[in-house]
């Protein structure tokens, strides 16, 4: 009996020690994570609207929930378009996505907040197939001609730009599922497709 208590003792004693390393743990690193978050939503919403469009946000919230964002031009208080973001559980892990629509319900721009589904799989869903070769990326390094960096998206987000939200489907003619990961496309293409229509529905309350 002594034994047994004991054991359950030092079991208890090593497990305050890991939660209370882990609780400092997150402490130290909070604000680091939360500011990288920031960071990275500020820069998708440049990505997901040309300035073309509009050149002014706006945040709607609700109880201290971000519910979208306007996007305005100039003075005209007429929305052109919105940015919200869609939520969705995948395959392994809640996806997160960024999308920019016009007011029409066309779609300007998506790109992935975070995501945490299977590698090789589910995760193609920030996959970037570039076209370059080995041979093009030696012959920039030689040349004295510098050009613009290439913004590359990965290629299954960006089948959705220049698509309605309303007429969004999984289909050999529309919306492209990603072989072997149906589950994560599908969560993906829900997930905009029903916070689209759920803003472009209630608008104008």
């Amino acid at each position: 009996m002594k034994i047994i208590l004991k054991f359950a003792f030092i079991l208890f004693f090593v497990n305050l020690i890991a939660a209370t390393i882990l609780a400092g743990t997150y402490n130290l690193t909070k604000s680091k994570i939360q500011k990288q978050e920031s960071m990275i939503q500020e820069e998708a919403l440049k990505q997901v609207m040309p300035e073309t469009i509009g050149n002014k946000i706006e945040l709607v919230k609700e109880s201290d929930t971000i519910k979208y964002w306007k996007v305005l031009k100039g003075d005209n208080p007429e929305p052109q378009g919105y940015i919200y973001i869609a939520k969705k559980y995948g395959y392994s892990s809640v996806i997160e996505i960024m999308v920019g629509i016009r007011k029409d319900g066309t779609i300007t721009g998506v790109r992935v907040l975070s995501q945490n589904e299977t590698p090789g799989l589910g995760a193609k869903i920030i996959e970037i197939v570039s076209t370059r070769t080995l041979f093009s990326s030696l012959r920039e390094i030689f040349i004295k001609e510098k050009h613009p960096k290439e913004i590359l998206s990965p290629y299954f987000t960006e089948q959705f730009t220049n698509r309605n939200v309303k007429e969004l489907e999984l289909s050999n003619g529309g919306i492209q599922a990603i072989t072997g990961a149906t589950i994560s496309s599908r969560a993906v293409l829900d997930s905009i497709k029903s916070s689209g229509l759920e803003i472009l529905n209630n608008r104008d309350e």
